[in-house]
């Protein structure tokens, strides 16, 4: 037996045992590359489970919003521990990797499966800042390609007509609610965490600056109180949020970009000016609390159903296809991308390019311009 031996930085001996004097060799000289690389020599028996147990709330949870990290603990649970958790992190092949996609993406879809290996590569990154492996396997992987259905925007008669039964409709919830979401292309989440000091009706201006969203409790007995305080939650100490009530917060929105002022449409203001102003979050269940995502989708598809734009609530629209008709109908009515990318809170190529800073006369002056596409007026029967 050839023994491979060399003295680690705190002068610890770190060996290796080979039955050929050429192995051994080979050995002590990648035992020295990787000391000269600040790759631990002590992590060769640690497995992808292992390295995950410490990566997931050491290195991962403090630097990701919670419903992120939420999202890589899925996929870590049912993806990547069960095809690749026991096998030792620093003997991962592409053909490991690959397996991993093809398979998930045969079982599940192809956006998973990009997800996953997203997730997996970041994980083997921060690995070999830590010196446990010397390099990311992933890096040796083409990444999953996703095959996705393109959301079909709706038509400019479809979003005249269902403008035109919110409007003549009786509930100014309701038709507050579809109608910001039609003209301004604001998300659901940036709805539902709308807050009336951010609505402002005399200038037309609605300040979208947060997201409603449910956060993870720390383990124990839930709060007594409506809304819990804040040291209840499961969150990085650096973390943006607000509790709202129980789970329910409000949270910076999706990108630094979707933070901005989007002005409104005088149907929009008009019919915003019938439900308030009031207090707290613009719409509301009856007792009070916030919207459930759920129950604001069913709500979609009904009226959809109702303004007779689709069939039923199974072939109604999805209610993303509202950010996809605004930015199509910008489009179409001429405004540039800078501007659209403003509207909707979007990076874009132009965006790089410098221009990023866009001013609400010209957002104002580009939802005008739907106006006009959508035939809108500003007088007392705004269609």
């Amino acid at each position: 037996m050839w023994i491979a031996s060399v003295t680690l930085p705190d002068g610890s001996k770190y060996q290796r045992g080979r039955k050929k004097y050429d192995d051994a060799v080979e050995q002590l000289r990648k035992m020295r590359r990787d000391l000269d690389d600040g790759v631990s020599l002590k992590t060769s028996s640690v497995t992808v489970n292992d390295w995950l147990d410490h990566w997931l709330p050491e290195v991962a949870q403090p630097r990701l919003k919670p419903s992120t990290y939420a999202t890589y603990r899925s996929a870590v649970k049912n993806h990547i521990r069960p095809h690749l958790g026991r096998k030792k992190i620093e003997q991962l092949t592409p053909a490991d990797i690959r397996g991993m996609s093809n398979k998930i993406a045969r079982t599940h879809s192809t956006r998973t499966s990009q997800a996953v290996f997203n997730i997996l590569s970041k994980a083997l990154k921060d690995a070999v800042r830590n010196g446990t492996v010397r390099s990311n396997v992933c890096d040796r992987v083409d990444r999953p390609q996703v095959r996705s259905r393109e959301r079909e925007p709706l038509t400019v008669a479809q979003a005249r007509a269902l403008l035109r039964y919110l409007l003549k409709q009786g509930d100014p919830a309701q038709t507050a609610r579809w109608t910001v979401s039609l003209l301004t292309g604001a998300r659901q989440a940036e709805c539902l965490g709308l807050t009336w000091d951010r609505v402002d009706l005399d200038r037309g201006l609605i300040d979208i600056s947060y997201s409603l969203a449910r956060l993870k409790l720390k383990p124990g007995p839930r709060p007594r109180t409506e809304v819990y305080p804040r040291d209840a939650f499961d969150v990085p100490p650096t973390f943006d949020f607000h509790p709202v009530w129980r789970t329910a917060c409000l949270v910076a929105p999706k990108t630094a970009r979707s933070r901005r002022v989007v002005p409104l449409l005088p149907p929009a203001v008009a019919v915003l000016r019938q439900m308030g102003p009031g207090s707290g979050l613009v719409w509301t269940r009856d007792d009070g609390s916030p919207v459930l995502p759920r129950d604001d989708t069913a709500a979609w598809k009904q009226t959809c159903v109702a303004a007779g734009i689709a069939a039923s609530v199974d072939t109604a629209p999805d209610q993303h296809v509202g950010r996809h008709t605004v930015a199509t109908l910008l489009q179409e009515a001429g405004v540039d991308e800078a501007t659209r990318m403003q509207i909707l809170g979007h990076s874009s190529v132009a965006a790089h390019r410098g221009y990023a800073h866009v001013n609400t006369d010209l957002t104002r002056a580009a939802l005008g311009s739907l106006s006009d596409l959508l035939q809108l007026s500003s007088g007392p029967d705004p269609l």
